[in-house]
């Protein structure tokens, strides 16, 4: 065998040899905060998402809204409206001025985009000093990976 093969970026891989052949794995390369605030999420898909308190696992949602309601059912209400940037209602004002009723918190919230979301899911991130690794598709394909540890 006298075949060249050539790989570009063989440093963007793990490799290692099993039963006899090269195996090369994609290294998960991860986004800064400041860069994930300045990437457009609009439009996006999460492909994965693992939030942990320790070892228990508070979210493997997929959407952005449902993680962010995983973390808050892990909190207590007051600690939630101490350290939340939504605007919150303990009454059901549900479709009034924007509000939703949340009946896993008991209490109404004003939605955001996907990017207002998200922050607020770093913020109680680590508020609450938990860990989060997400793996999200955006819009033009490309696959970003972030994480807080």
């Amino acid at each position: 065998m006298s075949e060249i093969i050539r790989i570009p970026n063989i440093e963007n891989y793990t490799q290692e040899i099993i039963n006899g052949e090269l195996v090369l794995t994609p290294k998960e390369n991860y986004i800064t905060e400041n860069e994930l605030n300045i990437t457009q999420i609009t439009h996006s898909t999460i492909k994965e998402c693992v939030v942990k308190k320790g070892e228990e696992t508070i979210s493997n949602a997929t959407s952005y809204r449902s993680i962010l309601v995983d973390i808050w059912k892990s909190m207590l209400v007051q600690n939630i409206l101490q350290t939340t940037t939504f605007n919150f209602k303990l009454t059901n004002e549900n479709g009034k001025k924007g509000y939703r009723w949340c009946s896993d918190i008991n209490m109404s919230f004003q939605a955001k985009d996907a990017q207002g979301t998200l922050k607020e899911i770093i913020n109680m991130i680590k508020v609450n000093k938990y860990t989060i690794k997400l793996s999200i598709k955006l819009e033009t394909g490309r696959i970003i990976n972030f994480k807080i540890e």
